[in-house]
């Protein structure tokens, strides 16, 4: 059994347990123990890692596939499975040894944050941390958390030239800080996407770093993608919502009767369908073509033009709010069974729209790929 079979192989492994806690995850608003251990179990956290570190050195296109499947089964597993492999990326300008530390286990699962900033004080040897972060999706299965920081000497912001706030990520051991119980939404529950404090911990001056460096120096091409693979790594968890809603779609149509037949027996819904569908593979296709060629040029070691950045932007925006559209469709196609906790459709529903409020997914970044298409400079440092 090769890679690509042993991951596909992990992933179908995991669903009946992801199906056995889907409800528990939902009530305790974050990943259910049991998932937490099949991540551990299938060495989830280092599948894009190249062998050195332990990795599968999967494709990226391979890894875009994997978690469309697994979202599938449940959006906030989904969710959790592509920031729980894709923390390795944000990480990997950390110095060599550091990182192989981090990931020298199979439990070696990072939760990050970059919203809001929190303040790093500049010591002789490092920093003192401080702050309240949003958004750490897994933090409580996370052994680390990254987080981004403003520099201060002492009260004083530090700044470049023209006046703008120098800022650093840190990665420190999640024991250090205190996880707050702050996740209380309508979507997206079981990810655990709470908030994470630090109040005056010291990090050490190498445990500082910039994320997505584009470093032609680094040995292996997924320590050097853009800042562009954010975006990618969540929409596939959307179109996999969509896919789970639409399966669900297909099998309830042969089941629920109206006065006028199975619901597979309605125009409407026969549209719905089949519109659904089409939204999902355009979605899939237009997402992993304008990937590919951006990943030949990181593969290559070469810089990636701002026409390719602005292509997978647009893709992957767009394919967000398909998938929206596709899962609204299923929706209203299943009737009143739509509105039970017991069929998946309201849970689909809540899911891809919570989901799509992540910034690398609105339509934020269509516009600025829209600024390129005229000429333009991006405004947004992430694009």
């Amino acid at each position: 059994m090769d890679k690509v079979e042993r991951a596909w192989a992990s992933v179908r492994a995991m669903r009946p347990i992801i199906e056995e806690h889907r409800t528990e995850g939902e009530e305790l608003g974050r990943l259910p123990d049991a998932i937490a251990q099949a991540f551990i179990d299938e060495n989830v956290f280092r599948l894009l890692l190249p062998t050195e570190f332990g990795g599968e050195n999967i494709d990226p296109l391979i890894f875009y596939d994997l978690v469309e499947e697994i979202s599938s089964y449940d959006g906030s597993v989904g969710w959790n499975y592509a920031i729980g492999i894709t923390g390795s990326i944000t990480i990997s300008a950390l110095p060599r040894e550091k990182f192989g530390h981090i990931y020298a286990t199979a439990d070696s699962c990072v939760a990050g944050s970059a919203s809001p900033p929190g303040r790093a004080v500049a010591t002789s040897d490092g920093y003192l941390l401080t702050g309240r972060w949003a958004w750490a999706s897994g933090i409580h299965q996370a052994r680390w958390v990254s987080v981004n920081a403003l520099i201060y000497d002492g009260d004083t912001p530090r700044t470049t030239a023209d006046g703008s706030p120098i800022a650093l990520w840190f990665v420190v051991p999640k024991e250090v800080g205190m996880v707050l119980d702050t996740w209380h939404v309508g979507g997206m529950r079981g990810t655990g996407s709470t908030e994470f404090e630090l109040a005056n911990v010291f990090v050490a001056a190498e445990m500082g770093f910039h994320p997505f460096s584009e470093d032609a120096g680094q040995l292996y091409p997924i320590f050097r993608m853009p800042t562009t693979f954010l975006g990618f790594n969540h929409v596939c968890v959307l179109t996999g919502i969509a896919k789970g809603a639409l399966m669900a779609l297909k099998s309830l149509a042969t089941k629920v009767s109206t006065m006028t037949g199975n619901l597979r027996d309605n125009a409407q819904n026969q549209y719905a369908v089949a519109k659904a569908e089409a939204l999902i593979e355009s979605s899939d296709l237009l997402v992993k073509e304008a990937f590919r060629p951006l990943w030949a040029k990181v593969v290559a070691g070469e810089r990636v033009p701002i026409e390719m950045r602005a292509r997978v932007r647009r893709a992957v925006v767009h394919g967000a709010e398909s998938a929206v559209d596709a899962v609204q469709l299923c929706y209203h196609a299943a009737g009143g069974t739509a509105i039970f906790e017991s069929a998946p459709f309201e849970r689909a529903l809540r899911d891809v729209n919570a989901a799509a409020t992540h910034i690398t997914l609105r339509r934020l970044f269509m516009e600025e790929a829209g600024r390129t298409a005229f000429g333009l400079s991006p405004q947004n440092p992430f694009f």
